[in-house]
């Protein structure tokens, strides 16, 4: 935060529906090779080329049959594998984006999607993200648990840097929300990088235990990632995140409670998730980076908290009269 915008004025002491379409259509569509489909247009989605290609779009349906979308160069072949397995190769658009049915249906269990292309040139470009998918049994949900209806499936994109994003929860999220946090990523260091969702270009500042640890910038699909600079030790805690609006006051607000108490290091499956009180956390190991824990939560009303209430702690933001100050708040996904 800038000097000429903000006074630290302490109070008291103290996924996308990119291409649901796909899903109710696909079951028509399935010949002896992948589909190849051409993405369309959606004001709110991700669009143009990208010199790395990336996931946008990863929908699967309780029967297993799956949508995979994204973006690379135009005219590039991109290859998308589950683990050493390829599911397929499709050419994206010359609007760079790329849409996969795979033919057969996945099957429960947990895997990893990694991405490819090969650009016109013949060069070859490998994605800086890769998808962690959970499909559950059938009548049981993500983390093994017996229901009457298969429950929804699990994917979630992590970049190299930067917080993960959710692209299919297994629950029905509410999109209605102003801001809201949605995910939490952190190692057995404790560097935690917290994530969710605001109005496109909203100011979000980003509270633990009514401790100012971070502010950035939503971007144009409303995501923002902070990185708090402090680590966090094993625990429990108050996250809080306020819109913050033009006028210097609160917009709207959200807040979860966070656990951090790691899965064992003993446990041998690649991928582990744990259910819990409206959140699940997810257990992976990655590549170079060790055991990677993310805590993705329902976003829905028991988040919302009053704007309108002081909280000891809280940070105010003054509005300014003379145009945008130089040096605002970093952009979404920076570190602060």
């Amino acid at each position: 935060m800038t000097q000429n915008k903000v006074i630290a004025a302490v109070v008291g002491v103290g996924a996308l529906a990119l291409l649901v379409w796909g899903l109710s259509h696909m079951q028509a569509d399935r010949t002896a090779g992948t589909t190849q489909t051409a993405a369309p247009a959606v004001a709110e989605a991700p669009s143009g080329p990208s010199a790395v290609p990336t996931f946008d779009v990863v929908r699967v349906s309780p029967d297993g049959t799956a949508v995979i979308a994204g973006r690379a160069m135009p005219g590039a072949a991109v290859t998308i594998s589950d683990g050493d397995r390829e599911l397929g190769t499709v050419t994206a658009d010359k609007r760079g984006e790329w849409v996969l049915t795979p033919t057969q249906a996945l099957t429960p269990g947990s895997r990893t999607l990694s991405l490819k292309m090969k650009t016109a040139e013949g060069t070859e470009v490998a994605a800086d993200e890769t998808v962690t998918l959970v499909v559950p049994d059938a009548k049981r949900d993500i983390a093994g648990r017996k229901q009457n209806e298969t429950g929804g499936a699990l994917a979630v994109v992590t970049p190299r840097q930067g917080g993960s994003r959710v692209l299919q929860s297994p629950v029905k999220t509410d999109k209605s929300l102003a801001v809201a946090i949605d995910t939490i990523d952190y190692n057995r260091a404790g560097a935690v990088t917290v994530g969710g969702d605001a109005p496109a270009k909203a100011e979000v500042q980003l509270y633990l235990d009514n401790t100012l640890v971070g502010h950035a910038t939503a971007d144009l699909q409303g995501r923002w990632s902070i990185t708090p600079e402090r680590l966090v030790d094993p625990g429990r805690y108050t996250l809080r995140v306020d819109q913050v609006g033009a006028d210097g006051k609160v917009a709207a607000r959200a807040e979860v409670t966070f656990e951090r108490q790691p899965i064992a290091d003993s446990d041998s499956r690649a991928v582990v998730v744990v259910a819990g009180n409206n959140l699940w956390t997810l257990a992976r190991h990655l590549y170079g980076e060790g055991i990677q824990y993310t805590t993705i939560f329902d976003a829905n009303q028991d988040q919302i908290r009053d704007p309108n209430l002081i909280y000891p702690g809280q940070i105010f933001i003054l509005p300014t009269t003379a145009g945008p100050a130089g040096g605002g708040p970093a952009g979404a996904g920076g570190h602060h």
